[in-house]
Protein backbone atom coordinates (compact mmCIF):
# COMPACT_ATOMS: atom_id res chain seq x y z
CA UNK A 1 0.00 0.00 0.00
CA UNK A 2 3.00 2.74 0.80
CA UNK A 3 4.05 1.92 -2.51
CA UNK A 4 0.70 2.70 -4.51
CA UNK A 5 0.62 6.19 -2.05
CA UNK A 6 4.42 6.94 -2.97
CA UNK A 7 3.66 6.35 -6.52
CA UNK A 8 0.62 8.26 -6.44
CA UNK A 9 2.47 11.07 -4.72
CA UNK A 10 5.68 10.85 -7.40
CA UNK A 11 2.87 10.84 -10.24
CA UNK A 12 1.16 14.59 -8.24
CA UNK A 13 4.81 16.02 -7.97
CA UNK A 14 6.08 15.12 -11.85
CA UNK A 15 2.64 16.65 -12.73
CA UNK A 16 3.24 19.74 -10.52
CA UNK A 17 6.91 20.56 -11.58
CA UNK A 18 5.76 20.01 -15.48
CA UNK A 19 3.05 22.38 -14.65
CA UNK A 20 5.38 24.83 -12.25
CA UNK A 21 7.87 24.74 -15.39
CA UNK A 22 5.62 25.98 -17.81
CA UNK A 23 4.18 29.03 -15.73
CA UNK A 24 0.36 27.80 -15.13
CA UNK A 25 0.37 29.20 -11.60
CA UNK A 26 -3.25 29.25 -11.29
CA UNK A 27 -3.94 26.26 -13.12
CA UNK A 28 -1.63 24.50 -10.90
CA UNK A 29 -3.22 25.83 -7.30
CA UNK A 30 -6.18 24.71 -8.83
CA UNK A 31 -5.69 21.76 -9.65
CA UNK A 32 -3.48 21.06 -6.57
CA UNK A 33 -6.34 22.35 -3.98
CA UNK A 34 -8.87 19.92 -6.07
CA UNK A 35 -6.66 16.83 -5.75
CA UNK A 36 -5.98 16.51 -2.10
CA UNK A 37 -9.87 17.44 -1.83
CA UNK A 38 -11.21 14.96 -3.37
CA UNK A 39 -8.30 11.85 -2.19
CA UNK A 40 -9.41 13.15 1.06
CA UNK A 41 -13.04 12.65 0.87
CA UNK A 42 -13.13 9.50 -0.76
CA UNK A 43 -10.52 7.92 1.79
CA UNK A 44 -12.79 9.75 4.38
CA UNK A 45 -15.62 7.90 3.33
CA UNK A 46 -13.24 4.63 2.61
CA UNK A 47 -12.48 4.37 6.56
CA UNK A 48 -16.22 5.80 8.08
CA UNK A 49 -17.43 3.12 6.30
CA UNK A 50 -15.04 0.84 7.22
CA UNK A 51 -14.86 1.69 10.84
CA UNK A 52 -18.88 1.37 10.65
CA UNK A 53 -19.16 -2.25 9.52
CA UNK A 54 -16.31 -3.58 11.60
CA UNK A 55 -18.28 -2.02 14.61
CA UNK A 56 -21.43 -3.23 13.59
CA UNK A 57 -19.76 -6.94 12.73
CA UNK A 58 -18.49 -6.75 16.10
CA UNK A 59 -21.85 -6.24 17.89
CA UNK A 60 -23.09 -8.76 16.06
CA UNK A 61 -25.25 -7.09 13.26
CA UNK A 62 -23.61 -8.82 10.43
CA UNK A 63 -25.70 -10.67 8.39
CA UNK A 64 -27.59 -13.63 9.09
CA UNK A 65 -30.21 -15.94 8.03
CA UNK A 66 -33.11 -13.89 8.33
CA UNK A 67 -31.41 -11.21 6.35
CA UNK A 68 -29.82 -13.44 3.78
CA UNK A 69 -33.83 -15.00 2.98
CA UNK A 70 -34.88 -11.41 2.82
CA UNK A 71 -32.26 -10.43 0.16
CA UNK A 72 -32.57 -13.33 -1.78
CA UNK A 73 -36.45 -13.55 -1.45
CA UNK A 74 -37.75 -10.39 -0.17
CA UNK A 75 -41.82 -10.90 -1.74
CA UNK A 76 -41.10 -14.46 -0.27
CA UNK A 77 -42.23 -15.18 -3.78
CA UNK A 78 -40.69 -18.80 -2.77
CA UNK A 79 -41.45 -19.79 0.44
CA UNK A 80 -43.86 -22.15 1.32
CA UNK A 81 -45.62 -20.93 3.83
CA UNK A 82 -47.01 -18.54 1.45
CA UNK A 83 -48.23 -20.82 -0.98
CA UNK A 84 -50.46 -22.03 2.49
CA UNK A 85 -51.53 -18.66 2.85
CA UNK A 86 -52.37 -18.36 -0.95
CA UNK A 87 -54.61 -21.42 -1.10
CA UNK A 88 -56.75 -20.10 2.04
CA UNK A 89 -59.28 -17.66 1.11
CA UNK A 90 -59.13 -14.37 2.53
CA UNK A 91 -60.75 -11.38 2.06
CA UNK A 92 -59.29 -7.98 0.63
CA UNK A 93 -59.42 -5.74 3.58
CA UNK A 94 -57.46 -7.83 5.45
CA UNK A 95 -54.98 -8.80 3.02
CA UNK A 96 -54.32 -4.85 2.66
CA UNK A 97 -54.50 -4.39 6.55
CA UNK A 98 -51.43 -7.20 7.15
CA UNK A 99 -49.40 -5.74 3.87
CA UNK A 100 -49.69 -2.09 5.86
CA UNK A 101 -48.08 -3.69 8.81
CA UNK A 102 -45.45 -5.60 7.53
CA UNK A 103 -44.36 -2.46 5.39
CA UNK A 104 -44.72 -0.50 9.00
CA UNK A 105 -42.29 -2.99 10.32
CA UNK A 106 -39.96 -2.69 8.22
CA UNK A 107 -39.32 1.05 7.55
CA UNK A 108 -35.82 2.19 8.71
CA UNK A 109 -36.50 3.92 12.41
CA UNK A 110 -34.87 6.47 13.94
CA UNK A 111 -32.59 4.34 15.85
CA UNK A 112 -31.45 2.58 12.47
CA UNK A 113 -30.46 6.23 11.03
CA UNK A 114 -28.91 6.96 14.50
CA UNK A 115 -26.48 4.46 14.01
CA UNK A 116 -25.39 5.07 10.47
CA UNK A 117 -24.76 8.62 10.93
CA UNK A 118 -21.12 8.05 12.23
CA UNK A 119 -19.92 7.32 8.90
CA UNK A 120 -22.02 10.31 6.97
CA UNK A 121 -20.51 13.02 9.34
CA UNK A 122 -17.47 11.72 10.16
CA UNK A 123 -14.47 14.38 10.61
CA UNK A 124 -12.79 12.56 7.90
CA UNK A 125 -15.15 13.26 5.62
CA UNK A 126 -16.10 16.48 6.67
CA UNK A 127 -12.92 18.45 6.59
CA UNK A 128 -12.10 17.56 3.22
CA UNK A 129 -15.58 18.72 2.18
CA UNK A 130 -15.42 22.05 3.95
CA UNK A 131 -11.73 22.33 2.49
CA UNK A 132 -12.99 21.67 -0.98
CA UNK A 133 -15.70 24.45 -0.94
CA UNK A 134 -13.66 27.30 0.73
CA UNK A 135 -10.93 26.65 -1.58
CA UNK A 136 -13.23 27.02 -4.36
CA UNK A 137 -14.46 29.88 -2.77
CA UNK A 138 -11.20 31.67 -2.33
CA UNK A 139 -10.00 31.05 -5.59
CA UNK A 140 -13.43 32.56 -6.70
CA UNK A 141 -13.51 35.58 -4.93
CA UNK A 142 -9.30 35.73 -5.69
CA UNK A 143 -10.35 35.74 -9.75
CA UNK A 144 -7.93 33.12 -10.29
CA UNK A 145 -10.48 29.98 -10.17
CA UNK A 146 -9.51 27.65 -13.67
CA UNK A 147 -12.53 25.27 -13.62
CA UNK A 148 -10.71 22.60 -15.93
CA UNK A 149 -7.68 22.64 -13.57
CA UNK A 150 -9.89 22.54 -10.73
CA UNK A 151 -12.25 20.00 -12.47
CA UNK A 152 -9.00 18.25 -13.78
CA UNK A 153 -7.96 17.81 -10.59
CA UNK A 154 -10.98 16.55 -8.75
CA UNK A 155 -11.04 13.76 -11.51
CA UNK A 156 -7.78 12.79 -11.15
CA UNK A 157 -7.73 13.01 -6.55
CA UNK A 158 -11.23 10.53 -7.43
CA UNK A 159 -8.56 8.15 -9.56
CA UNK A 160 -6.53 8.53 -7.08
CA UNK A 161 -8.17 7.68 -3.97
CA UNK A 162 -9.80 4.67 -5.50
CA UNK A 163 -6.60 2.40 -6.12
CA UNK A 164 -5.43 3.89 -3.16
CA UNK A 165 -8.25 2.77 -1.21
CA UNK A 166 -8.92 -0.41 -2.97
CA UNK A 167 -5.69 -1.27 -1.77
CA UNK A 168 -5.76 0.03 1.98
CA UNK A 169 -8.90 -2.06 2.16
CA UNK A 170 -7.13 -5.17 0.86
CA UNK A 171 -4.36 -4.27 3.16
CA UNK A 172 -6.52 -4.50 5.91
CA UNK A 173 -8.37 -7.84 4.85
CA UNK A 174 -5.16 -9.38 5.45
Amino acid sequence: MIKLISRVLLLNLILTIFIFIQGYWYWLINFELAFFSALFIILGSFHGYKSLVTKRLETGEGMNDVMLEKIEDPYELYDEETEEKIDEEKNLLQLVKEEKQRLKKNKQTFKKTIKSTPGIFSPWRFLPYTMLVLSFIGLNNNHILDITGFLTGLSFGIVAAIFVGKSWIKASAS
